[in-house]
């Protein structure tokens, strides 16, 4: 068992905030230093321990011998799941390590349909995983102070541990989940509320239904999985009566985590959510962010801690975007995966453009450096709009959002023209009368070139029931 599990709770919430208050005083520029330094000292170890990481080195010409910290960091191979868990078995990918050491595993989630990746956790690791999340509580919510009940609903086996927190692992079943909110929730002073896009529909619905009253239980919503988009976040907090923009306490957050690597690797702050919200009436705030003010979607702006991984940009375009490459800075990672590609398309942000988004936006800057995440790049194929750019679309009008799932599909046709194909919910009727909104919506938003299809729930024919243990394909690689 590690030092962090002998101490008393006392002596671990004091060391938390002297953390986040020497982070604070550090600041990013040295925070980044460091973390470049990290990240050489974790590809040394990962070639020591991984025989597959080995390999991958000296195919890229790196001599073994002379690796070390003056090795030219872009020499080192880019990991990905194609070159290392569908190529190496576990046993050349990990640390040696008997199977009596381990004590969880967590697969990615298996999206592109062919393999699994993998992150394997050692026993003493596992014992002190609740305290980065802990760490990142604090942060965002004050959780030290402030009694705090977190139901889990993401789906895939994701579950959290906490010393500072109660937790309900509940996965997808909202009828699990609101019971514990309605009945167990008003003995603390907030509850936390973590799930994904799709699910939440699911469990608002079931709310309504159980009688969930979010603003006595001073609920707040992390969002995982895939990307949340401005219009989502304004049905969400409509729903759970949550003013974003003045609110002090409760908010709507995303938070992005690679299965490979972790958790909360990249997540939203209350400053990061006002630059982000304040890019839809400001171009040249997008301009600061994006290199560009010429975006189909305005970008996630996430916080990352260089402390626990190294951030780089692959391939930048002349906008700063390129694939997100993440080194996770964990020495004792039993799968070493320096240089992991993500497959999501990021810009990094330079201080003072967070400086001067953060001015404008009217919020302090954040004390993290920051990241724009667009989405994955394998779902912007030429021709068709964003997935997210989709997403705003079907949120913007809450009435119309009400009778849909949030689950589409979006495909060139043979004609040359574009389907979208949307999923109405079980309790709506498909109409013309919305079959006329949608197509009003969608002339009015720029999108009056889609063929839009409303299908019943049973009819949509990609995973109807939405069983919420997949995250959800929204473009089709092949032609309707």
């Amino acid at each position: 068992m590690g030092l962090l599990s002998l101490l008393p709770e006392g002596a671990v919430r004091g060391l938390r905030k002297l953390l986040l208050a020497q982070g604070r005083r550090m600041g990013s520029s040295r925070m980044l230093e460091a973390s470049k330094a990290r990240a050489i000292r974790t590809s040394i170890d990962a070639a020591k321990h991984s025989a597959a990481y080995r390999t991958l080195l000296q195919e890229q010409g790196v001599d073994l011998g002379k690796l070390g910290s003056q090795t030219e960091w872009v020499s080192l191979p880019v990991l990905t799941k194609a070159n290392t868990f569908e190529r190496f078995p576990l046993a050349h990918l990990s640390r040696p390590l008997p199977a009596t050491m381990l004590a969880d595993v967590l697969t990615s989630s298996g999206r592109g349909g062919r393999s699994y990746g993998f992150r394997l956790t050692a026993r003493e690791q596992h014992e002190e995983a609740w305290f980065s999340i802990d760490l990142g509580l604090q942060d965002v919510f004050g959780v030290d102070d402030t009694s705090t009940l977190l139901v889990n609903c993401l789906p895939m086996g994701v579950v959290f541990r906490s010393r500072a927190v109660a937790v309900a692992n509940v996965s997808v079943r909202e009828d699990m989940a609101c019971s514990i909110l309605r009945d167990v929730g008003p003995g603390f002073q907030q509850t936390l509320l973590c799930t994904d896009p799709l699910f939440i529909r699911r469990l608002l619905d079931e709310a309504d239904r159980s009688g969930v009253d979010w603003r006595a239980l001073n609920t707040s919503v992390i969002v995982g999985e895939e990307v949340l988009v401005e219009a989502q976040r304004d049905y969400i907090a409509a729903r759970m009566g949550i003013d974003i923009d003045q609110d002090p306490h409760r908010l709507v957050g995303s938070s992005f985590g690679v299965g490979e690597l972790g958790l909360n690797l990249l997540f939203e702050t209350r400053e990061t959510i006002r630059m982000r919200r304040a890019m839809r009436a400001q171009p040249e705030l997008v301009r600061v962010l994006c290199g560009s003010a010429a975006v189909d979607a305005i970008p996630s702006v996430f916080c990352y801690n260089p402390l626990r991984i190294y951030l780089e940009i692959l391939n930048p375009d002349a906008n700063g975007f390129g694939e997100l490459c993440i080194t996770l800075l964990d020495r004792h990672a039993v799968i070493p995966l320096p240089r992991y590609a993500t497959g999501d398309l990021g810009r990094l942000m330079h201080p003072q453009e967070t400086a001067t988004a953060a001015a404008m936006a009217e919020t302090e800057p954040p004390w993290l450096p920051l990241v724009a995440i667009q989405g994955r790049i394998k779902d912007r194929l030429s021709g068709l709009p964003s997935v997210e750019s989709v997403k705003e679309l079907l949120y913007l009008d809450h009435a119309i959002a009400d009778q849909l799932t949030g689950a589409f599909r979006l495909a060139s046709t043979s004609s040359g023209g574009i389907q979208l194909t949307l999923q109405a919910n079980a309790a709506t009727a498909v109409t013309p009368a919305l079959q006329t909104q949608l197509l009003e919506l969608c002339s009015r938003c720029g999108f009056a070139n889609l063929e839009v299809v409303l299908v019943e729930p049973e009819d949509f024919p990609w995973r109807p029931l939405l069983d919420f243990e997949r995250k959800f394909d929204y473009v089709a690689a092949d032609r309707l």
